[in-house]
């Protein structure tokens, strides 16, 4: 039977492993970085330049009956011996075809119809051209961690059906890559799913941008941003300490009781916001009032970790 700590357990543990893109600013970069990484590495080889942007990222879930319905030619799926998850390395309707345009030296000139059948040497070059992002992945992710990404198996049939049972049923948030890959007035559409479990690991990493990067955050923006933040109403807590006890307990507590707390008065208290705990501290008094001195920036991944080991 499930208990509410196993609950408590599970949900800090999904809220740990969760990625919201835009708190991350590193991921943009590494983005931007593997564009162009991928796009000279392919050239190197292609009779004509093959043009690859970054475009964007966002969470994705993945879902079979979705996976069908998507304008997905090709998935290329890559393991690590790192982790056990999956990344998904997905090409557009167009990709197989776009890419082999650059290959064979065309200039893009008429623009390719989507629906085409995938022929023999169009998997040839789109096969390629995704191991080619596997590759240049690993060099781009190469200052935050090795990720040692390797390709795994190709997919072209029944996409949906057989992503469905490679994908593990508890890693499917991703957060996707997207990019546009183009020649001339050939343009495709290129996806890599990487599992936010993967990412969570390097959270501190991603959070901060490297010093030779350029800024990628809109100034006025961010400024008008935060004058509308910053007049929002918050509740604001200090709590000394949490007490384990069981339901039997709490129903005989009664007024004048006395709980004892295994805190002194020089134990770091915890300050949260709207349920979210962000700094400890000391509790001293000014006066005849208490007051609390922040000490240090909670991390929220190393607390659930604490948590988990003395549990």
């Amino acid at each position: 039977m499930e208990t509410v700590t196993d609950r408590r357990i599970g949900e800090r543990l999904r809220s740990a492993a969760r990625i919201e893109p835009d708190r991350y600013p590193r991921l943009k970069v590494i983005g931007a970085s593997w564009a162009e990484a991928a796009s000279a590495k392919l050239n190197a080889s292609y009779a004509s330049p093959l043009k690859i942007e970054f475009a964007d990222l966002s969470n994705f879930t993945f879902d079979a009956r979705a996976m069908e319905q998507a304008d997905t030619q090709i998935v290329l799926t890559v393991r690590s011996p790192k982790w056990r998850e999956t990344v998904l390395v997905a090409g557009g309707a167009l990709f197989a075809d776009t890419v082999a345009e650059a290959a064979f030296g065309g200039d893009g000139r008429n623009k390719l119809d989507a629906g085409r059948p995938l022929t023999s040497v169009g998997k040839f070059f789109a096969d390629t051209a995704l191991r080619a992002f596997v590759d240049t992945g690993n060099a781009v992710f190469g200052d935050i961690a090795p990720m040692q990404m390797a390709p795994d198996r190709l997919v072209v049939e029944e996409i949906g059906a057989k992503l469905d049972a490679l994908v593990p049923a508890d890693a499917r948030q991703f957060v996707e890559f997207r990019f546009e890959v183009s020649i001339g007035r050939c343009v495709a559409a290129l996806r890599i799913a990487i599992p936010e479990a993967v990412l969570a690991l390097h959270k501190r990493a991603l959070a901060v941008l490297p010093d030779n990067s350029p800024s990628i955050v809109d100034e006025s923006w961010t400024k008008d941003l935060e004058a509308g933040f910053q007049k929002a109403d918050m509740r604001v807590s200090a709590l000394l300490a949490e007490h384990p006890t069981t339901l039997g307990e709490v129903a005989t507590f009664q007024i004048g009781q006395t709980i004892p707390l295994s805190v002194t008065m020089e134990s770091l208290l915890v300050l949260e916001c709207e349920g979210q705990r962000l700094f400890r501290g000391h509790m001293g008094r000014s006066r005849d009032s208490y007051m609390v001195r922040i000490e240090e920036a909670v991390d929220p991944t190393e607390e659930f970790i604490d948590d988990i080991l003395a549990d």
